[in-house]
């Protein structure tokens, strides 16, 4: 009972955007996360943690890597988020019910412009201990559930992994949770 009161209060607090329907027409299909090899050319390393709206839901966080090549030249190598893995996944998942859950990309990662970022650069050991992080997740988390286990609590496992402050509550809107997030770590944020 006192889970079902703390589910119906947080539900509460993530009140859909104006429009939003659970199963709505916006669903993309999920991919395997990208992942590509950085080249040993590469110079220096960044972490960047994003987060969007969506016009009929929620919104989503994600992660990306990248490299500077050598000549100067930014390359992202990999791009991974948490997600209902169907669409009817994503929603049964809007009512706040456990679904099968996959860590992966849309189409959307690549081609929608996040509204908030933060990155912080990392050495190259670093990153490639968080691309063993995402792949080890992508075998362990096959569950998402909107209020335990979503989009937020993955690109807070991936902030732990380096070390950043994270906000202590999962369960908001993505795009809040990442503009906390990087409140939360400014002193790291280039000039």
């Amino acid at each position: 009972m006192a889970r079902l009161v703390l589910l119906m209060s947080l539900v509460g607090s993530l009140a859909l955007p104006a429009g939003a329907v659970a199963g709505g027409t916006s669903y993309e299909p999920t991919h395997p996360p990208r992942i590509a090899a950085a080249t040993a050319e590469a110079s220096a390393f960044y972490l960047e943690f994003r987060a969007r709206e969506e016009p009929h839901g929620f919104g989503h966080a994600y992660v990306t890597l990248g490299a500077v090549e050598a000549g100067g030249r930014v390359e992202q190598t990999v791009v991974a988020g948490f997600m209902p893995k169907s669409a009817d996944d994503d929603r049964w998942s809007r009512f706040g019910l456990p679904v099968a859950g996959l860590v992966g990309v849309t189409r959307s990662d690549f081609v929608r412009r996040p509204v908030v970022r933060f990155r912080v650069g990392v050495d190259r050991a670093t990153y490639y201990r968080v691309v063993n992080e995402i792949r080890g997740l992508r075998r362990t988390w096959t569950t998402y559930e909107l209020l335990v286990r979503n989009c937020n609590n993955f690109v807070s496992q991936i902030a732990s992994s380096v070390g950043l402050h994270t906000p202590l509550l999962t369960a908001q809107l993505p795009v809040r949770y990442v503009r906390e997030l990087r409140a939360l770590n400014a002193r790291l944020s280039p000039a």
